[in-house]
Order: structure tokens, then C-alpha cells, then sequence
């Protein structure tokens, strides 16, 4: 029975986090039964597409393709009034049919592809730490972070981002871990992966040095004789064989998002060309001489959204944005809905707030120190290596997560704390591989004691997850509960009374 056990101990861990992932995102998640933060921008937008009606956006269109998909295949507003979400790029509560609208359908694609993103996290660091134990352990984090679960569960985009920037990053590690030569069609798969992940949001564009990594992995032994030659004639294969895919994959959701908007809206044409318009009055919107027209329009009006976004201002009053040199440290909270009920002098808040996992976030931060101090200390003071693969994969996503930090300090305009989302998962697959690296001979002789302080870790991740849980599904608190909750005075939680 043991040696079974044994045996089959990577199907019995991912069936038991593909269960726990899913009653954890899953259960209940058309509640709260009402509109919060982007999903009056979200749902106005997917609806467009189900009425065949043209629009643009200051992201890609895959995130609100699939949750048009969704409403569509679910029908659970089917016999429900919702011409009125053509009209605006913003729903408000006057804009719902009577008796409102079910949100299942629209919340769908981003809470079922983040549930099922901990299979790839589980696959990344089992490939990349050669433990499953250890996966099994850190890939809690990705299931008991409290701002993940919020946003997972909504219709916005983080949650079905992630599961192309996870499913991105396992392709990767998979074809690393493999021994045969890197083939072309790998770097196509991997670009078709990337693409798919910027067709939702930009800032997936980080993951292009996952390609930098497998062309050093494939190139390694060129790299240390500095065959030049040799390097570019790689390249000359490698670029375009990655490049032309992840183009293709975004093109061709814009080639559906620009097919299906086949009339104008009544109440913007979002300062689209008179040609293009021209083109969807003459019923040509599928047309290929049409794309050419309207992508240039859509990236122009990306672009200047963009510009248009105010900065920062922390003076403000109400202000939710926070400077991203605070988001390690999760600064600041946003309360994104909230509704009470008074009881015999008592009043019961339902708070919908985006509010961090503090063990989540402080341990991928101190992940993140220990690993660049650990690279520091190798390349500057040409210390040993313990384990010179897992200090590679160390490298590898250290980079990711600083490149992306970055990138995010140059940008101007105001951003918010879950902006920090996408770096946070790199922090913890990081933060399981600088464990890995740190008790490398304890897990070697499997010791008890590492084994049992790592199960107290994921058992204190979880308890906290719980203590911030009526923040992340809207359950009642009391002002005396709410302050109980209220850690830190950077989070700028505040009590509605």
C-alpha cells in the first residue's frame, strides 16, 4: 500500500489541490450578487461582444472574449433585458434589468482558469525543485492568498492572465528539465503561450525573458566558448520561430474582437477612422483589409487612454492608487463594495476588500531578499554553489520578478495594489525554490523536523487566510471584529459604521 502511495504521490497531490483550488475560488462565486471595481467596465465590454457591437479598450479583448463566452454558454441572462450595457462603457446599478442579473456567467473564465493554474504551479516547482512535498506546500499560497482569491473571483482579468502566465512559465520549465535538444516548435509553443497572456494584459510583455532563458539553456555550451557564430546563427532560427507565433496568437484575438463588432455603438464610436466605420456600415467587419484599418485604430486608442490615466495623488481624498515601491509590503488596500444591516444597535458590514495574505506577501519579499543576496554573494563574492541548478531556476525568477518591479517604477500613471499579482506569483515560486535551496541537505535526508516546520508554515497560511476570509467572500463583521483585522495602519483599511 505504501509503495502505491509512493507511486502515484504526484496524482494524489494534484487531485488533492485541484479540489481544495476549487472550493476555495469556485464555491460561490456569484457573490457578492453586485457590480465591484473594473467589472462595470468588464461586463459592459463582454456584453458588447454577445450584441455584436464595436468597441475599444485600453486592454486587449481575450479577457472579456472568454467572459462573453461564458455569459453565452451559460445563459443564465438569457430572458434578461441587458441593451442597456451597449449604451455605456460603464454599468452603473440604473443600467440592470429589473430583478438584476446573475454574475456566474460573466465571472466564470477568470474563477475556473485561476483554480486551475495551481496544476501548473504544482508542475513548476516540482520540475524546478525536484520535491513534490515542496510543491505540494508552497503551491497553498497560490490557493490561500486573500487578494488573489478576491480578484480571481470577479470578472476581471488578473485570474485568466494568470493561467496563461502560468501555463507559459511550466511550458518553459518543461522544456528545460527535458534532455532532448530544443526544438523550434517549442519556441512556437512557448511564444503562442506568451501572446496569449499579453491578448489579456500588457504587462504579460515580462515574459519574454522567459525566452532569454531557454535560448541560454539551449545555447549553453556556445555561451561558455563564446562561439559568436554559432549564437547567431540561433538566433537567426530561435527569434522568429518565438516572435511570429506570440504575434500571430495576439493578432488573431484582435481579428475576433474586431470581427464581431459589427455595428456601432449608439452612444460612442471611440474616436474610431471614418474608414473604419465605413467598413462596419458596409457589413465588412470580418474582412481582412477591415482588421488592417481597425487594429491601428484599437492600438491608438490603447495609447491614448493611457495617457489620459491621472498620476498618483496621494493627497486625494479617496484615493485608492498606491505607489508600487509599497506593494511588497501590500500598501494599500481597496474596499471595492461594501453593505450593513443594523440589529439591535449593532451594525453588520459586509466588507468586499482587497486585502492581502500577509504570510503570502511578507514571505515571497523576504524570498526575494534572500535570493538576490544569495546572487550577490556568488557573483560578486564568488561564493560556492550548494546546488547549481536550483540556483539557476533562483536567477531565473529573481529576474522576473525585478524586471517587472521596473518596469512598473517607470510608469507614471496612478496603479493599483493588484497590479502586484502577477510579480507576487513569481515571488512564490521563487520563495519555494530559496527554501529548497537553503535546507537542500535536511530535505535530502528528509528531515522530520524541516517537513514538520514546513507543514506549521502552510498551517499558519491558511489560518491567516481565514482571519481575512470575511474581507474576501463578504461575511458580516462587527466594528470590534473589523479592528481585529485591521494590522496595519499602511493597509488603510476603513470601518464603515
Amino acid at each position: 500500500m505504501r509503495s502505491l502511495l509512493k507511486h502515484h504521490l504526484t496524482h494524489i497531490y494534484l487531485l488533492l489541490l485541484l479540489v481544495v483550488s476549487a472550493a476555495v475560488y469556485v464555491t460561490g462565486y456569484g457573490q457578492p450578487n453586485a457590480l465591484f471595481w473594473d467589472e462595470n467596465y468588464h461586463i459592459a465590454s463582454a456584453e458588447k461582444y454577445i450584441d455584436g457591437v464595436m468597441y475599444m479598450e485600453p486592454h486587449p479583448p481575450l479577457g472579456k472574449l472568454l467572459m462573453a463566452a461564458s455569459e453565452q454558454l451559460l445563459g443564465a441572462n438569457a430572458d434578461k433585458d441587458k441593451s442597456k450595457f451597449t449604451h455605456t462603457d460603464y454599468v452603473r446599478d440604473n443600467d440592470m434589468p429589473d430583478g438584476g442579473i446573475s454574475y456566474y456567467g460573466f465571472r466564470l473564465p477568470s474563477t475556473v482558469l485561476m483554480a486551475l493554474s495551481v496544476l501548473f504551479m504544482f508542475g513548476i516547482i516540482r520540475r524546478t525543485s525536484k520535491n513534490p512535498h515542496i510543491a505540494l506546500a508552497f503551491c497553498c499560497f497560490l490557493i490561500f492568498d486573500n487578494a488573489l482569491v478576491i480578484h480571481a473571483r470577479s470578472a476581471m482579468l488578473e485570474g485568466i492572465q494568470l493561467f496563461f502566465i502560468l501555463a507559459a512559465i511550466y511550458y518553459t520549465v518543461r522544456i528545460v528539465t527535458t534532455k532532448p535538444r530544443i526544438t523550434l516548435t517549442q519556441y512556437a509553443l512557448l511564444g503562442t503561450l506568451i501572446g496569449l497572456a499579453v491578448a489579456v494584459k500588457i504587462n504579460a510583455l515580462v515574459l519574454l525573458l522567459l525566452f532569454v532563458l531557454v535560448y541560454g539553456v539551449d545555447q549553453w555550451q556556445a555561451i561558455k566558448t563564446f562561439n559568436i557564430a554559432a549564437l547567431l546563427k540561433r538566433l537567426a532560427t530561435t527569434v522568429p520561430s518565438g516572435v511570429v507565433p506570440l504575434g500571430v496568437s495576439f493578432l488573431a484575438v484582435f481579428y475576433i474582437h474586431i470581427g464581431l463588432g459589427q455595428t456601432i455603438s449608439p452612444h460612442k464610436n471611440y474616436s474610431a477612422s471614418s474608414e473604419y466605420q465605413q467598413l462596419i456600415k458596409d457589413g465588412r467587419s470580418w474582412a481582412p483589409s477591415t482588421f488592417f484599418v481597425a487594429l491601428q485604430d484599437n492600438l491608438k486608442y490603447m495609447s491614448n487612454y493611457a495617457d489620459g490615466v491621472p498620476r498618483l495623488d496621494v493627497c486625494k481624498a479617496g484615493e485608492n492608487g498606491s505607489a508600487a515601491i509599497g506593494w511588497p509590503l501590500a500598501s494599500k488596500t481597496i474596499n471595492y463594495r461594501w453593505s450593513k444591516r443594523t440589529v439591535d444597535d449593532t451594525t453588520y458590514v459586509r466588507y468586499h476588500n482587497l486585502v492581502a495574505n500577509p504570510v503570502v506577501w511578507f514571505g515571497v519579499l523576504a524570498g526575494i531578499i534572500l535570493s538576490i543576496g544569495l546572487i550577490i554573494s556568488r557573483f560578486i563574492y564568488n561564493n560556492p554553489v550548494k546546488d547549481t541548478a536550483l540556483f539557476y531556476w533562483i536567477c531565473g525568477f529573481t529576474s522576473l520578478y525585478v524586471s517587472y518591479m521596473v518596469a512598473i517604477l517607470q510608469i507614471e500613471r496612478v496603479m493599483y495594489m493588484y497590479h502586484y499579482l502577477v510579480p507576487l506569483v513569481f515571488g512564490i515560486i521563487n520563495l519555494a525554490l530559496v527554501f529548497s535551496y537553503i535546507f537542500r541537505e535536511q530535505l535530502l535526508a528528509s528531515s522530520r523536523h524541516t517537513y514538520i516546520n514546513l507543514g506549521v508554515l502552510v498551517a499558519f497560511t491558511i489560518g491567516v487566510f481565514y482571519v481575512f476570509a470575511p474581507f474576501t467572500y463578504s461575511w458580516e463583521l462587527t466594528e470590534a471584529q473589523f479592528e481585529i483585522r485591521d494590522w496595519f495602519d499602511y493597509w488603510k483599511l476603513q470601518v464603515v459604521r
